[in-house]
């Protein structure tokens, strides 16, 4: 096996500068530091990770523990993850608990789920992780992890109500009300909103953004303008068509697919989205931008979420220092496509 003493030897240099540089650490030219890479790769060099943990007292790995990775949100915030912990020579770990497989968006059996958090978390700290960054598969209150007060966590996409431990989300509340102020800038006043289910803290943060912006403007809310839906496809469609008979000028969808929905019903009819109706979706999936015409929607900031976290994480890490516990709410974009934006925009 290659050590650092034999790549000392094959490059002449010191043990100490060598280390540096396989360690990640400052205070060496460029050309030697790329003198040692192309060393260690010549040499098949692979570092003993337990070996510098039983040294430092740290493994410089991360473990992430996803709750579904196969949910739309969680890529991203993965490979934003990945990236951060290149940037900072970290490395990782993930475990899938696969929550949304076993119990789709129905509640999860609360013991179970509990289970399974707390086996993933034991399984990482066997594997020497420094900290865990945990991703919820929505914006729901996670299982309690007190129990677990000696390691350093960070929850990302979910809320926990341990004061210790912090939490990165996005701000749906004021997408939304940036969506209903974007259609009122066009001049609609009888806004349709399809909801998802009212259990969700997604459906009423959104909800109260649409009424915060009606009520600045002074627009009256109208109830029967406001649909509860179940985040699908069908319901989109039947309540399109609803909305459209009350004669809403512009519809809100609490997501893309019931926002798809919507356009199904009106090219079936004849009803020109983004003239004749104005049609805007939320969580910008693939399909809004490959609709016809296309779909009007709302970026959640995943990579920003998943790098603020590994940030919060390291920097406690660096510091030696548990991290500000609290919720931190980051900003989401509008993206304007053909579905708002039509002749009479």
């Amino acid at each position: 096996m290659t050590t650092i003493r034999k790549i000392s030897e094959y490059t002449n240099l010191s043990i100490a500068t060598v280390s540096k540089v396989l360690n990640g650490k400052s205070g060496v030219s460029a050309r030697t530091r790329e003198t040692i890479m192309n060393a260690a790769r010549e040499l098949n060099y692979r570092p003993n990770l337990n070996a510098r943990f039983l040294k430092s007292g740290r493994s410089r790995t991360l473990g992430v523990i996803t709750e579904d990775f196969t949910v739309f949100n969680a890529p991203e915030i993965v490979d934003s993850i990945a990236v951060t912990c290149e940037e900072k020579n970290y490395h990782y770990l993930i475990e899938n608990l696969r929550l949304f497989k076993r119990y789709g968006n129905t509640p999860p059996n609360r013991a179970e789920s509990e289970r399974l958090v707390h086996e993933a978390i034991n399984d990482l700290l066997s594997k020497q992780v420094d900290g865990i960054l945990y991703i919820g598969y929505h914006s729901h209150m996670v299982v309690p992890v007190s129990e677990h007060k000696e390691t350093k966590i960070v929850c990302a996409y979910c809320i926990t109500n341990d004061s210790e431990i912090p939490y990165i989300l996005y701000n749906d509340r004021k997408a939304a009300f940036d969506v209903t102020e974007l259609l009122i800038g066009y001049g609609d006043r009888k806004i349709g909103m399809v909801t998802g289910p009212m259990d969700s803290t997604h459906s009423l943060n959104r909800t109260q953004g649409h009424q915060e912006a009606l009520f600045k403007h002074d627009i009256p809310y109208n109830p029967g303008l406001t649909l509860i839906g179940d985040w699908d496809r069908d319901c989109g469609y039947s309540f399109g068509e609803e909305l459209i008979k009350k004669g809403a000028t512009a519809i809100f969808c609490h997501n893309d697919l019931m926002a798809t929905g919507v356009l199904d019903y009106c090219t079936a009819n004849g009803v020109t989205v983004g003239d004749d109706i104005r049609l805007i979706g939320f969580d910008n999936r693939d399909i809004s931008a490959f609709s016809r015409p296309q779909l009007s929607t709302v970026a959640l900031p995943l990579a920003e979420i998943g790098r603020t976290a590994t940030n919060i994480l390291t920097d406690a890490l660096e510091n030696d220092a548990p991290p500000e516990g609290g919720e931190i709410l980051l900003d989401c974009r509008i993206i304007e496509r053909e579905s708002t934006k039509g002749t009479r925009g």
